[in-house]
């Protein structure tokens, strides 16, 4: 089964010379599994070798799944995987995945808490939240 996942981070810029300024992001990836826990796996994987290796993510520290779509089939015309809708510095926003999409095509997995309080909302818990290695220059620092 082919799944496309969903993913959201934000971060602060921290380029030298500049005042730090925030910034949020979205990204989206492919894997293949017999079934989503097996994806899941292996999109956590990804993500954290996608983090390691690439200078585009160097200052994100959490990455949170959005959504999950398991791709069951494909309707000749392709479907809408995801939309979001933004204002402001991500305080507020809409966020679905498969709005328009007919049940028999794809599944979409959320992971939100078991209960909630009335309306309101929850605190989302990381997918991946990344651990950089301390550079040589911070440990010897630190051993002295």
């Amino acid at each position: 089964m082919q799944y496309l996942a969903h993913f959201s981070f934000g971060l602060t810029s921290k380029e030298r010379g500049h005042k730090p300024q925030a910034w949020h992001g979205y990204f989206t990836a492919v894997a293949e599994a017999p079934d989503i826990e097996g994806a899941l796996k292996k999109l956590e994987a990804l993500v954290v070798e996608t983090v390691q290796t690439s200078e585009l993510l160097r200052d994100v520290s959490e990455i949170f799944l959005e959504s999950c779509v398991e791709l069951k089939s494909m309707p000749r015309a392709g479907f809408v995987a995801h939309v979001a809708l933004e204002q402001g510095e991500s305080l507020a926003s809409i966020s679905t995945t498969l709005p328009v999409v007919n049940r028999k095509y794809a599944t979409s997995y959320h992971f939100e808490p078991d209960t909630m309080e009335g309306h309101e909302g929850f605190d989302a818990e990381p997918f991946v939240v990344v651990r950089r290695p301390r550079t040589a220059k911070k440990k010897a620092a630190r051993t002295k």
